[in-house]
């Protein structure tokens, strides 16, 4: 099993019509964006995979200085949402490269577009990034025994 957790708001919604008409309104328009960002996640992993996600993503307030798994350049004497789901995938070495065994899935996700929803972090970019300096997503391998 894998954990995947973000800075981005990947609240699961399942709104996923992209026809807006005129009457639908603000939180319509945030269930949409959460749902793409849910999705795009789920599609940089699915690159390489078919992820059989184990539950809807759960929100979750850290603080920076105890939550060390982001970038190490982002201070915020706050809580800051973050969000985390688990999935599995078959075979969990498609994700392996010369570095890390995690280490395509992450070069999957970098500079990917996302959508910021207002409920995330204020300085946050708007793609995702992987980099030790800025991550804003990272996976963890979860051994069941």
């Amino acid at each position: 099993m894998l954990t995947c957790y973000t800075l981005f708001d990947i609240t699961q919604t399942g709104v996923l019509n992209r026809n807006r008409s005129m009457d639908q309104d603000k939180e319509w328009i945030y269930k949409r964006n959460t749902q793409s960002n849910f999705d795009t996640v789920l599609q940089a992993i699915s690159l390489r995979s078919q992820p059989d996600v184990i539950g809807n993503p759960k929100k979750f307030e850290i603080l920076f200085n105890d939550f060390n798994n982001f970038g190490f350049l982002y201070e915020d004497e706050n809580k800051v949402s973050c969000w985390s789901f688990d999935f599995t995938v078959h075979h969990s070495s498609v994700f392996k490269d010369d570095v890390s065994e995690l280490g395509a899935l992450y070069n999957d996700c970098h500079n990917v577009p996302m959508i910021k929803c207002g409920t995330e972090w204020n300085t946050l970019s708007n793609m995702l990034d992987t980099t030790d300096e800025l991550r804003n997503i990272y996976f963890e391998v979860i051994n069941n025994g």
